[in-house]
């Protein structure tokens, strides 16, 4: 090969090799700043996405929440007024209870009352009866 040749070959790779490396600086930047903003990208989406599940998960929890403690108040509210129906009528069932009861004692206390009179009318008779009564006769022996 003749040495002109050889040296604008040689030239020609020297020159080659600067372009290629400073080529390959080049895409080695242009790649690492695509890679970081498709980095930055996706981290820019999973966040949105992450906030905007949260969001949505924040809003169903929160719906379900209300629904959920709308239902309960109207069942205790149901069980509430029926306990209050329950509790009125053992009231007014101890009411009638206590008015039997007192009617009963007023009763019991009048007769009672009555049979202690009787009592007393006999023990003054049989007071009276004993004291007009004739001494017993002894008994002769045989």
């Amino acid at each position: 090969m003749d040495p002109e040749l050889r040296e604008a070959l040689d030239r020609l790779a020297a020159d080659l090799r600067v372009e290629i490396r400073s080529s390959n600086g080049e895409t080695r930047v242009y790649v690492d700043g695509a890679i970081q903003a498709s980095a930055a990208e996706t981290r820019a989406y999973i966040e949105e996405r992450v906030q905007t599940s949260a969001a949505e998960t924040r809003a169903y929890i929160d719906e379900r929440l209300e629904t959920s403690t709308a239902e309960t108040r109207r069942h205790f509210d149901v069980v509430a007024e029926s306990l209050r129906g329950d509790i009125r009528g053992v009231a007014e069932g101890m009411v009638l209870s206590s008015e039997r009861s007192d009617r009963r004692f007023a009763e019991q206390t009048k007769r009672s009352s009555g049979l202690e009179d009787r009592v007393l009318r006999l023990e003054v008779r049989m007071t009276t009866l004993e004291r007009d009564r004739k001494p017993r006769r002894r008994r002769r022996r045989p």
